[in-house]
């Protein structure tokens, strides 16, 4: 086999493009989509039996993303691969070690898996307080979270519900009319209903809807939490807590915007509960920062966390309100009380907030040789007056649906910028020459370049925006016929207003070294 060769390059420096062009050369041969999947063992052609069954699990992986919902994914990106229906870079990251599809299934937007609630209870009685979890709740139970606060306990136990029907007696008739004959039995295994017959000392299997019980109360499977106190008659007050997954809650945000500096924003929290247990809730607490829980994989997005208490004694306030921030964690709450119904979900106006915001165009391009041109993206600048936990956001332009984006955590007075979509009204062209350079026998010291810039607006109103240019190590802008320019680090900001139907034209010297 000729050598081969090895394309390599930093993140978003056009290493995937140059690999996607050398694809179609002929004489190439890049890697089958198949091959990338299982690179080892190499398979010949004339092993058919071979391919056939590295195709059947790449066909596999591919009915996987169907059915995860990301059919769209693979058209996206197959348009912008002449080969493949995945970005070679992500196989070798793949097999490097780092995963990336379930990064894919759990996005920022996934939120159930990025928060936790903590459930608190206020108890009281006299002996033995128990206390049920149906499977669906207890296995959203984060390990060793489960808490009492109040009368001193001197054990605590967790056990399956089920188990409490073991050595009961139970009779057994038939489902269906018949002249059956009616059994009296013990349960000896109530997990499979393995029963033994009293009067013919057999042990046969029953169906849970055959058996009436007589010495117990039958319960459906679950976990039942015990706690013990010092005597059988003792009185006891406490709070029971816990935290959990399945009860979420998320902000989400709708931005108004009405012109080019002038909008609004309200915010929203949703609640959603996905147990099939209601609860009655008289306090909310809701949290947001980078909370920290044992035995979890390490997550790289905030988890938003929330409380919600019984028993507690309500005020008259109807919003939530902002309680407070403590080393980046925020924390809000809502004293009202209201019904959490199974698998719902509610949403409440949120915290006040009064934003600054700025419409503009921007795009960003390179410096280099020949004919290129684009497209300009729409950018939204939102400033704050309030701390705002990472949500989805809506923007509505003039009452128009612009898109929506997934906001980061946005401290206060902080320029958050969001980009939705790009606008093919306004436009951008460039011609770059490069008329001159110093270089030895192996290096180029540096290289000048005359780019000719033309910005397009073809829509009926003015516009304003931006088009930056990367630049390298030491960037200087020689000349320029441009009227608003700047050096910004390595980056040459080029911004512009245009009225409509219009265009621009002017010309840079930049040297790069």
């Amino acid at each position: 086999m000729p050598h081969p060769l090895v394309l390599c390059g930093l993140p978003r420096t056009g290493s995937t493009l140059l690999y996607n062009l050398m694809a179609c050369d002929p004489a190439c041969r890049a890697p089958l989509y198949v091959e990338m999947a299982h690179p080892v063992p190499p398979l010949a052609r004339s092993d058919t039996t071979g391919q056939m069954q590295r195709n059947t699990a790449a066909q596999g992986f591919r009915e996987i993303l169907n059915a995860s919902g990301l059919a769209d994914y693979q058209q996206a990106t197959r348009a912008s691969h002449s080969h493949f229906t995945h970005e070679e870079d992500l196989y070798i990251l793949y097999h490097a070690g780092y995963s990336w599809f379930p990064a894919m299934l759990t996005a920022p937007d996934d939120n159930e898996l990025l928060s936790v609630s903590e459930i608190r209870q206020i108890q009281s009685g006299v002996g033995t307080y128990k206390y049920y979890f149906n499977n669906d709740e207890y296995a959203n139970i984060i390990d060793g979270s489960i808490s009492w606060d109040g009368t001193p306990f001197i054990k605590q136990e967790l056990y399956n519900t089920i188990d409490t029907l073991k050595d009961a007696l139970v009779t057994v008739r038939s489902s269906t009319r018949c002249d059956c004959k009616i059994i009296e039995a013990k349960i000896i295994d109530p997990n499979t209903m393995l029963l033994y017959n009293l009067e013919t000392k057999g042990y046969f299997y029953c169906s849970s809807c055959s058996i009436e019980y007589k010495s117990i109360r039958p319960h459906q499977d679950g976990t039942t939490l015990k706690f013990e106190f010092k005597k059988n008659d003792t009185k006891y007050n406490g709070t029971l807590s816990y935290l959990m997954r399945g009860i979420t809650w998320s902000p989400n945000y709708d931005l108004f915007i009405k012109d080019t500096n002038t909008c609004n924003l309200r915010a929203y929290a949703n609640i959603r509960n996905n147990q099939q247990q209601e609860y009655q809730i008289d306090n909310t607490y809701l949290y947001s920062g980078d909370i920290q829980l044992a035995n979890t994989y390490p997550s790289y997005y905030p988890i938003q966390a929330m409380q919600i208490a019984a028993g507690m004694s309500p005020t008259s306030s109807s919003s939530i309100q902002l309680d407070g921030e403590q080393k980046g964690f925020y924390f809000y709450s809502l004293k009202d009380d209201y019904t959490l119904r199974p698998k719902s979900s509610i949403r409440l106006p949120f915290i006040n907030v009064n934003p600054k915001c700025k419409f503009y165009y921007k795009t960003t391009t390179s410096i280099s040789i020949g004919q290129y041109k684009g497209i300009f993206q729409r950018n939204y600048d939102l400033i704050s007056d309030q701390f705002l936990p990472a949500g989805i956001l809506t923007i509505r332009d003039n009452q128009v649906l612009m898109g929506q984006s997934n906001l980061p955590d946005v401290p206060v007075n902080y320029n958050q910028t969001i980009v939705l979509g790009q606008d093919n009204d306004v436009q951008y062209s460039i011609k770059g020459n490069l008329i001159s350079s110093n270089k030895n026998t192996t290096t180029i010291l540096w290289q000048t370049y005359q780019l000719d810039v033309n910005i397009f607006n073809y829509k009926d109103k003015d516009v304003q925006g931006q088009l930056d240019f990367y630049g390298a190590i030491q960037t200087n802008i020689d000349k320029t016929t441009c009227n608003s320019i700047k050096l910004d680090g390595t980056m040459i900001n080029l911004t512009f207003q245009l009225k409509k139907n219009n265009n621009y034209q002017c010309r840079i010297i930049v040297t790069l070294k």
